[in-house]
């Protein structure tokens, strides 16, 4: 598959046989949302993912979500089901009974200042709406616009204001922490307004010794729209967040949003995942809606790097058959379907390639393209595989790497196909990746192979060959 699977782990994914049966069909990345659940249950999840990694030969990214700046209410100890023009009293505290009570905590202080009565309240991606009547000094009324169901540690917006919280809490910092101590691959960073957010935690890694995991900037609020351009080349990678892009926009100017994202992602050559909402149907029901099918099929047609399933798999019904459908409905767009994007794509990645090396990963891939071959890439830090990613192959691009952290982070990454190399040279590590190739049934005999690697200094290496019998 050239576009990856990313599951988000919780309750009703966080056993072993389900991550193992995750891990053999095909999942390619594990997201743990730090907003929910504890270290001990997250350190549970990354050894049972560690563990089927392992037993089935595969590599696989692992996210770990920072919660950011973000407005979360309390705990709430029995869910407040609501209905419309239900009152709901929100006030200054951690913790409430909920229930019948219709009382819920807000554990922010400074979330009393930016309120004001008229201010629309979202939660749950929008399931949830209330609009503020009455405001005192520590609570406000607000009078539900939706019938809806009220759980702990949702994450709020007041449409249309953005409340200045900093970029990376203490929490988050002890986040990072753990996901240095667990070996995570990516940090997810929540609620980014401005590069210089993308930029602090890039430093808050510098500083612990670890800035080798990459920073996925999730684009969610105003701000990060404004200041797109310069997110996305701070960044390693950009989310478009659905959810709360649609509780800070208007629903209808999502798709152009996710757009928008994707096509400038595209030109600065980033890795792009789309995520919310892509079956969530699945949440409760075991086959997606026509139209859940049809926005997976447009995201992936958009020449997105990767697909994120997130309610679906962490706390839905169905977990499994949600990546099963995920991945047939990938499959079926990339055979059917993607051919016909593939020139409007490329075109749009490999626009004024801006350094040499990408220049020279452009002038090979274009020639194993036009040869109709395959191309096969040696790669220790995953610089030149990355490269290759990022202008759209057309054709199979296999990579070798002797560096298993290097294979688990391009693991979510348009159209490559990995496998652990043992080689502490370039020549040697090119020679066995190909052996390997043809081991696996990846290259065939007569087939044509463009062989390559990259240096981080401003060397390279190609070589094209006919596989002979």
């Amino acid at each position: 598959m050239l576009v990856k699977t990313i599951v988000s782990v919780g309750p009703s994914s966080g056993d072993e046989r389900t991550i193992d049966d995750m891990i053999k069909i095909g999942v390619n990345g594990f997201r743990i949302n730090f907003s929910h659940g504890s270290p001990e249950e997250w350190k549970r999840y990354v050894e049972f993912i560690r563990n089927s990694e392992s037993r089935y030969g595969r590599f696989v990214a692992l996210v770990g979500d920072l919660q950011g700046p973000s407005l979360r209410i309390g705990i709430i100890k029995t869910p407040v089901n609501i209905k419309k023009n239900d009152i709901v009293k929100i006030f200054l505290g951690r913790e409430s009974e909920g229930g019948s009570q219709f009382i819920v905590p807000m554990p922010i202080p400074r979330f009393f200042e930016y309120i004001d009565v008229g201010d629309i309240l979202v939660m749950d991606d929008g399931r949830t709406r209330l609009r503020v009547v009455d405001k005192g000094s520590n609570s406000v009324d607000a009078v539900a616009l939706t019938n809806s169901i009220i759980t702990s540690r949702k994450a709020i917006t007041i449409h249309g204001k953005e409340v200045d919280l900093p970029p990376i809490s203490e929490n988050d910092i002890a986040n990072v922490k753990f996901a240095i101590e667990n070996g995570f691959d990516y940090l997810g960073l929540s609620y980014a307004r401005t590069a210089e957010d993308v930029a602090l935690l890039r430093d808050i890694l510098r500083r612990f010794g670890n800035d080798d995991i990459g920073i996925i900037t999730k684009i969610e609020t105003r701000s990060a729209i404004s200041n797109l351009d310069a997110i996305i080349r701070e960044s390693d990678a950009v989310l478009v967040a659905r959810g709360d892009l649609g509780m800070n926009f208007g629903l209808e100017e999502i798709h152009l949003l996710q757009k928008r994202i994707i096509e400038r992602c595209l030109e600065y050559r980033k890795p792009v995942i789309v995520a919310t909402q892509l079956l969530e149907s699945m949440t409760e029901k075991p086959i997606p809606t026509r139209a859940e099918v049809v926005d997976v099929s447009i995201a992936v047609e958009a020449g997105v790097d990767a697909l994120m399933l997130t309610g679906e798999t962490s706390v839905g019904k169905y977990p499994l058959d949600a990546v099963l459908w995920l991945k047939k409905i990938i499959e079926f767009v990339e055979r059917n379907a993607l051919t016909g994007n593939f020139n409007k794509i490329a075109t749009k990645a490999r626009m004024n390639p801006d350094v040499v090396q990408l220049k020279f990963v452009k002038g090979v891939l274009e020639l194993a393209e036009d040869i109709n071959g395959k191309l096969i890439v040696f790669s220790m830090h995953g610089s030149t595989a990355r490269r290759v990613s990022s202008l759209r192959p057309t054709i199979p691009i296999y990579v070798g790497s002797h560096n298993i952290k290097t294979l688990r982070k391009l693991s979510i990454l348009w159209g490559l196909h990995l496998s652990y190399i043992e080689s502490q040279n370039y020549e040697e590590g090119l020679r066995k990746t190909l052996a390997k190739a043809i081991e696996q049934g990846f290259v065939s005999y007569g087939d044509y192979v463009v062989l390559t690697y990259g240096l981080r200094e401003p060397v390279q290496r190609v070589e094209i060959r006919r596989i002979a019998a």
